[in-house]
């Protein structure tokens, strides 16, 4: 397959990075200079386990689309997933697949610190994989590619339930379907003062309820009891936190010891960013701007690091915020860089972390496939993926079908793609959102 035919398959098929901040697929595979296509099997977050359900049972899926994706960018396809997954592990390998098998830390998923681990390679401060001649895609995205290679748009998610939960496994569900619709099907929830995570434990965005949409970049849902820790420091109000950064900050260095970007030798230490914080004559760019190298994995908060009760990382956002509303971006020069000599010494063990959040209790063993959620309604965010939303090509009243086009991205702006996931009439379309239902 040639390149651009890979580039416009994957723009019609509206696929974006199948987690995080949902980077259009298509954007990355314009880059020239590319000698390494990377999946990040990781999973470093506790309690996912859908992508290695994924590697373990549709390893001839992924591999077929890697193999696609290969060809068309000249580079060469290396799967990256934790060693102890023995089983994800053999099917690939089984399948004709590059493995590199790594250790089992926090937060090993980041994709700055698994090109480390997995190829030596430093992505320098500011800077994209690209940088350093990677492209990276996780394991649904690359599952995406190998449906659109068939003919088929991104409709459905994989998403994991966990936490406090009656079914913990994984379904895959219609776009645009209800949180709430969701946890029913997985058999309620089974405490009374649930918070629910949209993603991980330590990086995922939290919820008062399920009133919420399933997107493209949805991992997970789990179910979290509201005056755990986890939920305490997550909802705590941005201006509470940000008056015990000033206040409580004893200065001890801990969050910076353990911070998973200065240890693979970028210049971020989360301590003088507290201590500018608290006093504004040390509060200058090049204090403020380290804030933009911040991975947000939380490891810095109380969570694991501050005895203090703070969290740095939620600092690190709001200064980021500051950043991109002023319209600043600010710049680091190239240099060469160097992972800490410590480095190995101070990696978080995942069962550790697991541990002191008090999730082992959730864990799910076996991990199920409930298979496709069928449902009646959805109501489809027009933004689920990197830039703008996407413009609706559709009105209220109109038959749609199932994988129809309903919007797309604005005219030379970043996005996506996105198509109807259930077949029936448009209800509604408001800025937000398009809603449709099933004709019966």
């Amino acid at each position: 397959m040639r390149k651009e035919e890979l580039i416009r398959t994957v723009f019609d098929a509206g696929i974006v990075g199948a987690g995080g901040a949902g980077f259009p697929t298509h954007r990355k595979f314009t880059a020239e200079g590319i000698d390494t296509y990377l999946i990040n099997g990781i999973e470093c977050e506790p309690l996912l386990e859908g992508d290695c359900y994924m590697m373990a049972h549709k390893a001839d899926s992924l591999v077929r689309a890697a193999r696609a994706v290969e060809e068309a960018l000249g580079a060469k396809t290396v799967f990256c997933l934790k060693a102890k997954h023995d089983e994800a592990v053999q099917a690939l390998r089984s399948a004709g697949a590059e493995v590199i098998a790594c250790k089992d830390y926090y937060p090993l998923g980041d994709e700055v610190i698994m090109i480390y681990e997995a190829l030596g390679r430093i992505v320098p401060e500011g800077g994209l994989p690209l940088d350093v001649g990677v492209v990276v895609n996780n394991v649904e995205t690359l599952y995406n590619i190998d449906e659109a290679l068939q003919g088929r748009p991104v409709m459905h998610s994989f998403v994991s339930t966990g936490g406090a939960v009656a079914r913990k496994g994984l379904f895959r569900v219609p776009l645009g379907t209800s949180v709430r619709t969701l946890l029913e099907a997985a058999g309620g929830v089974t405490i009374d003062n649930a918070v629910y995570v949209d993603g991980g434990p330590m990086m995922g965005v939290y919820h008062d309820t399920p009133d919420f949409s399933v997107t493209k970049t949805m991992k997970a849902i789990l179910a979290l009891p509201g005056d755990s820790l986890l939920a305490r420091m997550e909802r705590m109000p941005v201006e509470t936190m940000l008056k015990q950064a000033r206040v409580c900050c004893c200065q001890c260095n801990q969050c910076t010891l353990v911070c998973s970007r200065d240890l693979v030798g970028f210049h971020l230490e989360p301590h003088q960013i507290m201590r500018a914080m608290a006093f504004q004559g040390v509060r200058n760019e090049s204090v403020m701007k380290m804030a933009m190298l911040c991975s947000e994995c939380n490891l810095c908060s109380a969570l694991h690091a501050c005895p203090m009760g703070l969290s740095p990382r939620r600092v690190n956002m709001q200064i980021k915020k500051a950043f991109r509303e002023q319209g600043i971006t600010p710049r680091f020069e190239r240099r060469e860089m160097q992972a800490h000599p410590l480095r190995d010494y101070r990696l978080v063990p995942s069962e550790r972390l697991k541990e002191r959040l008090g999730l082992i209790q959730y864990e799910a063993e076996p991990y199920e496939y409930y298979g496709d959620l069928e449902v009646d309604r959805v109501a489809i965010p027009l933004k689920q993926h990197a830039g703008p939303p996407a413009s609706p090509i559709v009105v209220a009243g109109d038959a749609v079908e199932l994988g129809q086009c309903i919007a797309t991205p604005l005219e030379g702006a970043l996005g996506a793609r996105i198509h109807a996931s259930i077949g029936g009439v448009v209800d509604a379309v408001t800025p937000e959102q398009i809603v449709l239902s099933r004709q019966r």
